[in-house]
């Protein structure tokens, strides 16, 4: 056997451990996120706008939509993911991390043929009589159909379903995107009504109430109840002024009938178009995920202990990074929850992402979970 100087063997490791160094560093500065996501869906067709709950028996239920097109990744051959038509699919796990794993299922039941399955748009709530409920809605998707509105199933141990709410009522450019959730003894529903906001909540004897506006010149309305008053984050939104995501606002009401905004925005990126707002309580404050977008789209969250003085929210801070180089992708629609019931417990976030296994390029939307969002994230 040869025997290589030390001198040389030396050269030869530092050699080695700079061809490793060199690349890697290169790499950390634009490509390395900030966190080490779970990906939960790994279909070729586009996965996006989970909605996600923890039952009652302790299984975690995440309902997203997925689109019919085989193109899948957006801008080839001019594929576009906001005029795919869609269907409802769901995962069940006892953990989160279990998501992962878990069989994806197709929602059974089909929707009306004169809606042509524009289904792009879904929220999921369980009452308190254990049923899950499902809503959704086309999103101002592609043209075409009638009763376009927004539609629901039930589970309660086998699907029913869809029923309409408010049929033959839905006109100009049609639903866009909804929310769900139970408040003071009812199921609400938040939805935008061609670029108005607007609510309607289902008594069991009455039925589905008229619709009650929150805000006009508004879009991509979520809700939460705490304390008894019910919040509405929303965005901003005046096409025909050329305004689209200028910042968040919020809505508050003691019964979901009178609905106070606030003065101005309470969050916004500024010189970026802000998307997407979604709040959840996390011990004492509210924290406000969106997500800003130019080239790419990222997701960014603030919190406040005063959520309806603008002044009290902190500085926005990105949760993750949707480039890598020159690529860039859209992150979009978070939905926080907590792991387990306790709302001092981890603060966990699922959202749509275009990004590939790695994070270093832009494939199809899948769905993805962020196990720990820091609480000093934003501070």
């Amino acid at each position: 056997m040869e025997r290589r100087s030390c001198t040389t063997l030396c050269f030869f490791l530092i050699s080695c451990i700079l061809f490793w160094i060199i690349p890697c560093s290169a790499i950390s500065k634009d490509c390395i996120p900030s966190s080490n996501p779970l990906q939960l869906t790994r279909d070729s067709h586009y996965d996006r706008n989970p909605s996600i709950l923890l039952a009652d028996d302790g299984t975690y239920w995440l309902f997203f939509t997925r689109g019919q097109n085989s193109l899948g990744i957006r801008g080839y051959q001019g594929y576009d993911p906001d005029m795919d038509y869609y269907d409802i699919w769901y995962k069940q796990a006892r953990s989160l991390e279990g998501l992962k794993r878990a069989v994806e299922i197709q929602m059974p039941l089909e929707p009306p043929a004169t809606s042509q399955s524009a289904q792009r748009d879904v929220a999921a709530v369980q009452t308190r009589d254990g049923r899950i409920w499902v809503f959704s809605s086309p999103g101002y998707g592609p043209e075409g159909g009638s009763d376009r509105g927004i539609l629901y199933y039930i589970f309660d141990g086998s699907w029913t379903g869809p029923f309409i709410i408010h049929p033959g009522t839905y006109d100009g450019c049609g639903i866009g995107h909804i929310d769900a959730l139970e408040y003071k003894g009812r199921t609400w529903v938040i939805y935008d009504d061609c670029y108005t906001l607007k609510a309607t909540s289902l008594d069991p004897v009455s039925g589905w109430s008229l619709p009650i506006m929150i805000a006009e010149k508004a879009t991509l309305g979520k809700a939460i109840a705490v304390d008894e008053t019910l919040y509405v984050a929303w965005v901003y939104i005046d096409p025909a002024n050329g305004k689209w995501g200028t910042g968040i606002y919020l809505s508050a009401s003691p019964d979901g009938t009178t609905w106070t905004p606030t003065a101005s925005p309470v969050a916004a990126w500024n010189g970026l178009t802000n998307w997407d707002p979604v709040l959840i309580k996390d011990r004492d404050i509210l924290r406000l995920f969106w997500a800003p977008s130019d080239t790419e789209q990222f997701i960014a969250v603030t919190s406040s202990k005063t959520p309806m003085e603008p002044t009290s929210w902190t500085s926005p801070a990105r949760v993750t990074e949707a480039h890598c180089g020159e690529n860039s992708w859209w992150d979009f629609w978070p939905q926080p929850i907590h792991k387990g019931r306790n709302e001092g417990g981890t603060l966990a976030l699922l959202y749509t992402s275009e990004r590939n296994s790695d994070g270093t390029a832009m494939i199809d939307g899948n769905i993805w979970l962020e196990m720990v969002i820091p609480r000093w994230i934003d501070h």
